[in-house]
């Protein structure tokens, strides 16, 4: 088999750390920044039984990585119906430019991608705001 690359992402660096911490036994190095990554190699991926190698890269959001809002002609209460909220078109912005540039430079080449978010709806839109910033970027 080949190498791999897992990429993990946590919805809060205190969690990456506790993953990169219990998956590697605690021998992870780790790059700083407003969201550490940590990387090791081993242990092997359940996935991929025949890889030869594995590398698990661990990092984090800090909750949502875009926040949502309607355009300028719909922010006024005083002048728009409410209930044209509801076929109002929805603009989305990074929460912060760099935590997207942080995934796809995290997912850059990576086989895999292991979402460790709260079981809640909240968790469930954070993830699949980290799988819109990283599919594109991965092998």
């Amino acid at each position: 088999g080949r190498s791999i690359v897992v990429v993990h992402v946590a919805e809060k660096p205190s969690i990456g750390q506790a993953i990169a911490q219990g998956l590697s036994g605690g021998s992870s190095s780790q790059s700083y920044g407003k969201l550490p990554t940590h990387e090791f190699s081993n242990p092997p991926f359940p996935k991929a039984p025949r890889a030869s190698a594995v590398t698990h890269r661990v990092t984090s959001v800090a909750g949502h990585v875009f926040n949502v809002d309607f355009p300028s002609e719909y922010q006024s209460w005083d002048s728009v119906d409410p209930a044209e909220l509801f076929h109002a078109p929805v603009i989305k912005k990074p929460s912060r430019g760099s935590v997207v540039r942080h995934l796809q430079d995290v997912a850059k080449g990576a086989d895999f991608l292991v979402l460790w978010m709260d079981c809640d709806r909240e968790g469930e839109n954070i993830n699949f705001e980290v799988l819109e910033c990283c599919m594109h970027h991965m092998q």
